[in-house]
């Protein structure tokens, strides 16, 4: 699942996910994301933007992790570093700067190493 306020973000990283075989749920808002996740869905991974209106990244992680604690959960944000260590430290959520190295996203997906 993507949460991205930002339609291109949105669109582009759900374009590039899927050339990579990944199914993507992408959304404006924290309020779907709750929505979609109330009515029985359950990603494997939420792409949470960090600034989002209406309910924070942050408000949502939080969530995420009292209602849904198998998703793996990756902050993806323009804000400060001290801002974002202090959001995750200790929680095991990853996070991306934007704008996001896809590669590096990739490797948050699957840590695993690719077959050459």
């Amino acid at each position: 699942m993507i949460i991205e306020d930002e339609k291109v973000s949105r669109k582009a990283l759900a374009k590039l996910l899927a050339t990579r075989g990944y199914t993507t749920e992408a959304v404006e808002t924290a309020e779907e994301a709750v929505a979609i996740l109330t009515i029985g869905q359950r990603p494997e991974v939420a792409l949470v933007d960090l600034d989002l209106p209406g309910m924070s990244g942050s408000e949502l992680v939080s969530y995420l992790i009292q209602k849904a604690p198998p998703i793996q959960t990756v902050l993806v944000t323009a804000a400060c570093e001290e801002r974002v260590s202090n959001l995750t430290e200790g929680t095991g959520i990853g996070y991306l700067r934007k704008p996001i190295d896809f590669n590096d996203l990739l490797r948050k997906l699957d840590p695993k190493p690719a077959d050459n």
